[in-house]
């Protein structure tokens, strides 16, 4: 529930429409491009965990939170080091699907 919570968040949307009116009245095609690209966004970060899942199929994430919590630091170092890699992952595939 607090994942929807978070779609409806005033402070972001806030931010996120007066700039995307004011780019709408400047340059329409660009305004596209952004809406396009948010779309595509969750496709390529889907394809980030599928690879991530892939390349470590042992990593739970719920056990490493867990160990975190009581304060494991190798769980906190691997979880940075996933976390690095789906984000280094996302990154190119965003600019493999850009080019």
């Amino acid at each position: 529930m607090d994942l929807i919570k978070a779609l409806f968040d005033k402070g972001a949307w806030l931010l996120m429409l007066p700039c995307a009116l004011i780019l709408l009245v400047i340059d329409p095609p660009m305004a596209l491009t952004v809406g396009q690209w948010l779309l595509v966004a969750p496709i390529l970060a889907g394809l980030a965990v599928i690879v991530s899942r892939i390349m470590f199929p042992k990593v739970s994430i719920p056990w490493l939170v867990a160990e975190i919590k009581g304060y494991n630091v190798a769980a906190g170092i691997l979880a940075a080091a996933f976390v690095l890699f789906v984000g280094m992952v996302f990154m190119a595939l965003c600019l493999w699907a850009k080019a």
